[in-house]
């Protein structure tokens, strides 16, 4: 509440005095010529407090630190994105700098640049730290002091890491797969321990024909893949935070179902399919040492994972997809209303993709082909039958019953070309 007085108790220059208090806020005092002057000050005040919460004074930044805003960020922003992990190791390894004991009142431009220069000292396994990966700690910290001036009430902060140049940060790997790395690395997998060697590759062809990120692949459950459909559902991605939902729907490619079926159906006759299950008995701290030895065993240099989903970013610029297809299959944080609504459009993608990796056909009608040529429609059948089982959520007895009544239904009325009309009504 504001209380508006003019002192007389002896003459001053300024003798209208403002005063503004609020619960939980400390009282706010300041002096002026003029009541309408007075009265603008103390309505300020009152919007801003009622609008952020935070007065609008310098002393207000003095008392507080950097480490302060950056421990709530750590609190309030970091956990609901996807790099939660790298993030909260970048941001409490900034906390342990003498930058964080600053006040926020007195942070400038040199005090950054100072920073930087420091990091570019340090040593990470014997190696000096890259411009890149000081620019991505930056961006971070960056965040931190934008997300205080536009959420927290720091309307006079300064941001002394926006738009701050790094030498030598800008360079993009543009590393993707050579000519026969992918067959090296197929056969390297089979060097891999137990399950590995049908999971390592799994996760491979996934990366490449998806462009999922590691972290949505070893997050996938069988319940978010539509096999009928050729669907996955991506629950939670790395850059969720950035827009205004939650996920993405993407096209599951010939490849990358050529991988899922056959492990779905021998999960389901060994008993050990569940529909709430992950696709992966592992998490991805522990793949990464799978990762690692395939590619030492393949002879492959210079090859990270995530450069995976660089060859599926090129692959699908090779398969013409449209930049609203390409950003909505990579999860691209720049998604626009318009992605809201591509989910219409995934049969396009979906046909695109199969042309690209079909020589110029899609699924549908290389079936139909293969169905006209007499290979066996039973074959068809059964795939189908399988996949509305798992859709179904039946247990591997009732799978069982369930594809036999398919292909007896199919026998019966005698229609090989029509295969739909032997499928189990759901």
């Amino acid at each position: 509440m504001a209380h508006i007085k003019k002192m007389t108790d002896k003459p001053r220059r300024l003798p209208w005095r403002a005063q503004v208090k609020r619960k939980g806020h400390p009282t706010q005092v300041k002096m002026f010529q003029t009541r309408a002057q007075a009265e603008r000050w103390a309505h300020e005040q009152e919007k801003n407090i009622l609008e952020v919460g935070l007065p609008l004074t310098i002393k207000h930044l003095e008392r507080h630190t950097v480490g302060d805003i950056v421990r709530r960020y750590l609190k309030e922003v970091t956990p609901h994105k996807g790099s939660v992990v790298s993030e909260t190791s970048v941001l409490n390894a900034f906390l342990r700098r003498e930058f964080c004991k600053k006040s926020l009142a007195y942070v400038k431009r040199q005090d950054a640049h100072a920073y930087i220069e420091a990091r570019k000292t340090d040593v990470w396994r014997g190696k000096l730290i890259t411009p890149r990966t000081i620019r991505r700690e930056c961006n971070s910290i960056q965040h931190v002091f934008e997300v205080a001036k536009e959420r927290w009430g720091f309307e006079n902060l300064t941001n002394p890491f926006r738009g701050i140049e790094i030498k030598g940060s800008m360079h993009r790997r543009k590393r993707r797969l050579e000519d026969g790395e992918l067959a090296l690395l197929d056969e390297a997998c089979k060097g891999c321990r137990a399950q590995n060697q049908y999971y390592a590759p799994l996760a491979i062809y996934l990366a490449i024909e998806t462009a999922m990120r590691l972290q949505e692949i070893f997050s996938l459950k069988w319940a978010d893949i539509d096999i009928e459909k050729r669907q996955i559902e991506i629950r939670k991605s790395k850059t969720d935070h950035a827009s205004s939902y939650e996920g993405r729907t993407i096209v599951l490619s010939v490849n990358a179902g050529n991988y899922l079926m056959p492990l779905a159906v021998k999960l389901a006759k060994e008993g050990k399919f569940k529909w709430t299950n992950n696709v992966f008995p592992m998490n991805k701290n522990a793949f990464k040492q799978t990762w690692m030895d395939a590619v030492k065993r393949a002879g492959i240099t210079n090859l990270t994972f995530h450069d995976l989903r660089r060859e599926a970013g090129s692959r699908f610029d090779e398969a013409g997809l449209t930049k609203a297809e390409h950003d909505l299959m990579m999860g691209h944080a720049n998604r626009d209303m318009a992605g809201l609504y591509i989910r219409s459009s995934l049969n396009s993608i979906r046909d695109k993709l199969d042309r690209y990796a079909l020589k110029g056909h899609t699924l549908k009608e290389v079936h139909d082909q293969l169905a006209i040529e007499g290979v066996p429609a039973e074959v068809l059948v059964r795939v189908r039958a399988y996949a509305l089982a798992f859709k179904r959520g039946l247990t591997p007895a009732q799978t069982e019953k369930s594809v036999e009544l398919a292909v007896r239904n199919w026998k019966k009325a005698n229609q090989p070309h029509n295969v739909m009309l032997a499928l189990p009504s759901l």
